[in-house]
């Protein structure tokens, strides 16, 4: 850590040594030349939220101008998603993704009576953003309160046949990655738990750890904290194998479960009609960000897994379109529509 913030230092001080004409964009006006938004689909402090804020600091030491976080919670990220959508297509606004993100079970989510009309919006709203690149991927999480008489994946299982609809599970929203792997665990488990969905995992760990949740079902970053806090318990990883910022933690297969190891991706999207220069400016100033040495300690030390290969806008539209039939076959059944 006190290397990391070494470096931190330094690269400030570099920062502060910038004229702040430099920010005002480059002759003839190229971009960018005026701050950028990134748009969170959830509360701060979560696992979104808190990749977003060390993105933006990178990006506007690159960029030499202000990159801020606003953050649009509800719908399990869908409002954000529509905001951005509905924005003007120069790469000033962005939306921070949480890949998948079924947009038309969100938007009903929130919508209440209302739902039908909205939910054709947010799909096509959702479903016309530019991606940039991949950002992150992070493992999911299964964790208990310190006090939850829940020790293990076989102690919930037993409880849960035993009281079927009598324990509760949360996550960040519905239609999450964590929602829709927790319908995975019920049906591969074949146990019934009523789910209550939050507007981000930052709201909902406090839920759990005071007992009024059972059990949540939320991204490793947003509860790795708490974990190390020893505030909450961690029964099981959702992915292939051991979280390297926590190992301690079984995966969700050695719990006695196997086929549920889908992770969340994080990525960056434009508006649609975004130019392929903008686009293309944004890929490399997010390529040089996740570079940077404090980047890469700030995601060994929180859980997230930058990723590896060329990182093009096209690679994470393929990585997009290879997953969605596996998290859309999650849908059926869950109140969930997929993309």
């Amino acid at each position: 850590m006190q290397l990391s913030r070494l470096e931190f230092a330094a690269l400030a001080l570099i920062g502060s040594t910038i004229p702040m004409e430099g920010y005002a964009g480059e002759v003839g006006g190229t971009f960018p030349d005026r701050p950028i938004t990134l748009v969170v689909g959830y509360a701060a402090g979560g696992g979104a939220d808190t990749l977003a804020r060390l993105l933006a600091e990178r990006m506007a030491q690159d960029l030499r101008q202000k990159v801020v976080v606003e953050n649009r919670p509800g719908a399990a990220s869908s409002i954000a998603a529509g905001s951005v959508a509905r924005a003007a297509g120069d790469g000033y606004t962005l939306y921070v993704s949480t890949h998948p993100t079924p947009p038309r079970a969100a938007a009903a989510d929130d919508a209440g009576a209302g739902g039908n009309t909205c939910v054709a919006a947010h799909e096509r709203d959702a479903g016309s953003l530019v991606p940039i690149a991949l950002l992150a991927t992070v493992p999911n999480v299964l964790v208990v309160g310190p006090q939850a008489p829940i020790s293990d994946i076989d102690t919930l299982v037993t409880l849960a046949k035993t009281y079927p609809r009598m324990l509760t599970f949360g996550s960040p929203g519905v239609g999450s990655p964590p929602h829709l792997l927790g319908e995975l665990f019920l049906r591969r488990t074949q146990t019934e738990l009523l789910h209550v969905p939050y507007r981000g995992g930052a709201l909902a760990i406090p839920e759990v750890i005071a007992g009024r949740v059972d059990v949540l079902f939320i991204s490793l970053p947003g509860a790795l904290p708490h974990l190390r806090a020893g505030t909450v318990r961690g029964l099981a990883i959702m992915s292939r194998q051991r979280a390297t910022a926590i190992d301690t933690i079984p995966t969700m297969e050695e719990a006695g479960v196997p086929g549920i190891d889908l992770e969340t991706r994080f990525g960056l999207m434009a508006p649609p009609g975004t130019p392929p220069h903008v686009i293309a400016r944004l890929n490399k100033s997010v390529n040089a960000a996740l570079m940077t040495a404090t980047l890469q300690e700030a995601f060994v030390a929180r859980g997230y897994v930058a990723p590896g290969g060329p990182n093009t806008p096209e690679f994470f539209k393929a990585l997009v379109a290879g997953e969605a039939g596996k998290w859309g076959a999650i849908a059926p059944g869950t109140g969930v529509a997929g993309n």
